[in-house]
C-alpha cells in the first residue's frame, strides 16, 4: 500500500505544476512566434531590397544619380522602399497579380498616397501595425473622393477595394 502512495503522489505533484505554469509556457511560445516573425521580415527585407537594387541596377539614370540608400530614401511611392519587408512583399505580389483595371487602381493609390503624405508630414511606420493603422487613415482620407465632382465613382471604388484586399492581406501576417 505504501509503495502505491508513493507511486500516486509524484504524478499528482507534476501536474499540479504543470497546471500551475500553463500560462507561463503559452507566452513563452507566443514570444518565440513574434521573434521568428523578426527574422523572418528581416529575411524578406532582404530578397525585397535585392529585388530593388536589381531595378535600381537596370536604370542607368538611377544609378548614376544617386547611390542606392538614397534613391531607396528619395523614392516617393506606395509602400515606401523602407517599409518593412512583408508590406513590400505583399504589395509586390498583388502588382504582379493585377489585372490591367487592378494595376490602374494601384498607380491611383500610389497618386491619394502622396498627396495623403504631403499634407499629413507624419513619420512613416516602420512596422507592420503601424502599417495597419495607415491603412485605416488612407481609407477615411479616400473617402475624399466620393462623390467628388470631376472624379469618376469608379476610382473611388477601386480605391476602396485596393486598400481593403491590402488591408485583409496584411493582417494575415499580424
Amino acid at each position: 500500500m505504501n509503495s502505491m502512495i508513493n507511486q500516486v503522489r509524484p504524478r499528482n505533484c507534476t501536474n499540479k505544476y504543470l497546471e500551475n505554469n500553463k500560462n507561463k509556457k503559452i507566452s513563452f511560445d507566443l514570444d518565440y512566434r513574434k521573434n521568428s516573425f523578426k527574422l523572418d521580415d528581416k529575411k524578406i527585407s532582404d530578397e525585397e531590397d535585392k529585388i530593388l537594387y536589381e531595378l535600381y541596377q537596370k536604370s542607368h539614370m538611377a544609378h548614376s544619380a544617386k547611390s542606392f540608400e538614397n534613391f531607396k530614401k528619395d523614392n516617393i511611392t506606395f509602400p515606401p522602399d523602407t517599409a518593412p519587408g512583408i508590406v513590400r512583399k505583399v504589395w509586390r505580389e498583388k502588382w504582379e497579380k493585377a489585372t490591367a483595371k487592378e494595376k490602374a487602381d494601384m498607380r491611383s493609390f500610389d497618386s491619394v498616397y502622396e498627396t495623403f503624405s504631403r499634407e499629413n508630414k507624419k513619420d512613416m511606420p516602420n512596422d507592420l501595425n503601424g502599417y495597419l493603422k495607415l491603412m485605416n487613415n488612407m481609407k477615411s482620407y479616400i473617402e475624399l473622393y466620393n462623390h467628388c465632382p470631376g472624379v469618376d465613382q469608379s476610382i473611388y471604388e477601386g480605391l476602396v477595394n485596393l486598400s481593403n484586399s491590402f488591408e485583409t492581406e496584411l493582417n494575415k501576417y499580424n
